[in-house]
């Protein structure tokens, strides 16, 4: 080792303080580049670092791995910070597809055609699911378009698995009850959620708008009409409106039998009864909000002698080879 006057300038040329020809810098970046990261006695002797420069050096080379590695991790994560990932693709582009070949309009799946077709871009939707970090998201719209659209796709996704079924109650039913299918998990943004997990404990916990009842389609005849077309944040707000007008007015939702003064509802009044007083106070107060004019007209006109009753809930699976709609019967 030598020195100089102004301190231990030190390098790796042939043992000594000098600096190196250009031949010992080319060797360096290439060892800087070399995966996994070299011993300074790896090197060469004639180039080896002297003096205190060794730590720097390895410091130096740490921090250029740490940086390639960010970079090969950088789009994943751009892609869960908005509604886009890679290349300006959409993350609904392909569950966009799914919806647009294989969804009607009256919300009723082409399950056959799409296990059969279908399923790739399926796949690939729940693939862009269980990578995507809604967390990284910068709004309220985003993410619940996120979890909207991730709870209507595993239901799909089971369905398609599972066809041909009658009913989403064959799948892990217990007594007639409704079992497994909303409890098996699948891969959602970076861990194990069910369509239970999305909905009870990340939808209504998080975002506690009663709206999203009418989002999530849970693959029966009963629940509202899944779109044929993402949900997205851009227009969430006129969607969730639009889902809440349209089934207020279907027969499976509401239904006024003026001869007995009878205002017959959908189950989901009586299972999301807390989430309908949280935003207006009583059942009947959010129907007032929501149902067509003549319905509201006559419960206001007639409310103290108003009974309200439950309908049974349609479980057929909405399928478009039971429909159409009009053929089922709406049971009381």
């Amino acid at each position: 080792m030598t020195g100089n006057q102004d301190g231990a300038r030190v390098n790796y040329y042939k043992g000594t303080c000098q600096r190196p020809p250009a031949e010992a810098l080319v060797l360096q970046r290439k060892y800087a580049r070399t995966m996994p990261i070299p011993s300074p006695r790896a090197l060469p002797a004639s180039y080896r670092l002297c003096g205190g420069q060794r730590k720097i050096a390895f410091v130096l080379v740490l921090l250029l791995v740490s940086a390639l590695l960010g970079l090969g991790a950088g789009p994943r994560r751009a892609a869960a910070s908005g509604a886009t990932a890679g290349a300006g693709e959409s993350i609904y582009a392909r569950w966009q597809q799914v919806l647009a070949a294989y969804v009607d309009d009256e919300g009723l799946v082409d399950y056959a055609g799409l296990k059969e077709r279908g399923s790739d871009d399926l796949k690939a939707f729940m693939d862009t699911l269980a990578q995507t970090d809604p967390a990284a998201f910068s709004t309220d719209a985003e993410r619940m378009a996120f979890w909207i659209n991730a709870y209507n796709a595993v239901v799909v996704w089971q369905a398609v698995e599972r066809y041909p079924i009658d009913s989403v109650r064959d799948v892990g039913a217990l007594w007639g009850l409704v079992g497994g299918f909303f409890k098996n998990k699948y891969p959602i943004a970076g861990t194990q959620m069910s369509a239970d997990n999305i909905e009870h404990d990340t939808l209504r916990a998080k975002f506690k708008d009663a709206r999203i009842h009418w989002a999530l389609v849970c693959g029966a005849f009963g629940c509202p009409r899944l779109l044929n077309r993402p949900y997205l944040p851009e227009t969430l707000e006129q969607q969730l409106a639009e889902q809440t007008h349209e089934f207020l007015r279907q027969p499976r939702a509401l239904q006024l039998d003026r001869d007995t003064g009878t205002l017959y509802l959908s189950s989901y009044f009586k299972w999301y009864e807390g989430d309908f007083e949280a935003d207006s106070g009583t059942v009947v107060d959010y129907v007032l909000g929501t149902a067509p004019d003549e319905v509201v007209t006559y419960i206001e006109a007639n409310r103290d002698g108003l009974r309200v009753r439950i309908m049974d809930y349609d479980w057929a699976l909405n399928d478009q080879r039971k429909g159409p709609r009009a053929r089922r019967p709406i049971p009381r």
